[in-house]
């Protein structure tokens, strides 16, 4: 191949030489000995043209102010297996990052990203604790701060005086942190019910029925979100068993305005008396 002659502009009337044809019209890249070679025979170059030197190997281009070399070197792809990724380590060297595991879900750890296994959607409940009533004046829950979630069953009580309703403190906290915000009993629903700050939850209702011989009844306690900082809710129901089948008693919402973790629940009755017969069980999750 001829050495290029560079760029000519051709005029009406010129006559096209075999030399014109390999010098100008057949290089697809002009190819020159050196830079000199290139800038001697493109004295107008045009922006976007090429050029190869062979003294050097390096192919440049007109930026359309000046020649500049072509970096032909690119990325180095650092990918190995299928379903790899690039990302920019230190700033711009690409770095590789390893397909994940099944289910894994993509995330960001000290700036860089990477793999880990993705949250559980759903919470997973664990019988902690069971056990029979003390026979004592209350129930105490202890072990209880690693949970986001607690579910308490109290079944079959019994007591030494009639007319008592179950109360419950969270942390033997027996300050003004207490609000009950709403209460559904049999068929009514009364917002702010109890809502006066005391210093314990109010977990019964309709006390008259509640004697020492009623070893049917059946209560529940759920409380949310006990790590969470600032308001811990806690949902509170109780329901009897009769002849025809489980009837609501009532339920109720409440409030605990602690910002700490619950650590240990306390179960007592109104009045104050010992238990005398009953069942627990506590959930966690």
């Amino acid at each position: 191949m001829a050495a290029g002659l560079g760029f000519k502009t051709f005029a009406t009337g010129d006559v096209l030489s075999a030399a014109d044809v390999n010098g100008y019209l057949m290089q697809g890249v002009l190819v020159f000995a050196s830079a000199a070679a290139r800038d001697s025979a493109i004295t107008s170059p045009q922006e976007g043209q090429f050029a190869y030197l062979k003294d050097t190997n390096v192919t440049t281009y007109y930026t359309g102010s000046t020649w500049a070399n072509l970096d032909t070197t690119g990325m180095t792809n650092p990918m190995t297996t299928t379903g790899d990724m690039v990302y920019s380590s230190s700033g711009s060297t690409p770095a590789r990052l390893g397909i994940g595991s099944t289910n894994q879900v993509l995330t960001v750890a000290g700036g860089i990203p990477s793999w880990a296994t993705a949250p559980s959607s759903s919470l997973t409940i664990a019988q902690i604790a069971t056990g029979t009533m003390p026979a004592a004046s209350s129930l105490s829950l202890t072990g209880l701060s690693s949970y986001d979630t607690l579910i308490v069953r109290l079944d079959a009580l019994t007591w030494a005086t009639n007319n008592a309703s179950i109360m419950v403190t969270i942390n033997s906290d027996t300050a003004a942190n207490y609000e009950l915000v709403g209460s559904y009993n049999q068929t009514t629903f009364s917002t702010g019910y109890f809502s006066t700050a005391t210093n314990y939850f109010y977990a019964g209702f309709g006390a008259a029925s509640q004697t020492r011989t009623d070893t049917d009844n059946c209560r529940f306690y759920v409380f949310e979100n006990c790590k969470a900082a600032g308001f811990t809710t806690a949902t509170v129901q109780e329901k009897y068993l009769s002849s025809g089948g489980d009837t609501p008693n009532a339920s109720s919402v409440g409030i605990y305005k602690s910002a700490a973790a619950v650590s240990s629940l306390q179960f007592k009755t109104s009045t104050g008396n010992n238990f005398t017969a009953g069942n627990y069980i506590i959930w966690g999750g």
